[in-house]
C-alpha cells in the first residue's frame, strides 16, 4: 500500500493514493496517458510460495513486459531470479 512516505520518490503517486495498492495506482496512472494499453495489476506478494499458483513460468512467458513496485529487498532479488 502506498504510504505518505513514498509520495517523495515515486512520481506517480498522490496525497489521494495514500493506502491504495501501488500496483492498481501505478496500473491506472499508466492507462491515463496511453488507454490503449493492456496492464493487469496484482497484489500478491511474489515469493516461492506463489511461483507455483500465480507467478509460475507460464504466467512469465505470456508477458511482454513486467513492472514491479517492489519495496523490499527479499522481493526484489526473487525477482532478480525468474
Amino acid at each position: 500500500l502506498i504510504e505518505k512516505s513514498n509520495l517523495n520518490r515515486q512520481f506517480l503517486f498522490r496525497q489521494n493514493d495514500i493506502q491504495k495498492f501501488k500496483s492498481d495506482v501505478a496500473a491506472n496512472a499508466v492507462i491515463s496517458i496511453n488507454p490503449d494499453i493492456n496492464i493487469k495489476s496484482y497484489q500478491h506478494k511474489v515469493c516461492p510460495q506463489t511461483e507455483q499458483t500465480v507467478f509460475n513460468d507460464d504466467f512469465f512467458k505470456q508477458q511482454d513486459l513486467c513492472v514491479n513496485a517492489l519495496d523490499n529487498v527479499e522481493a526484489r532479488r526473487y525477482m532478480d531470479t525468474r
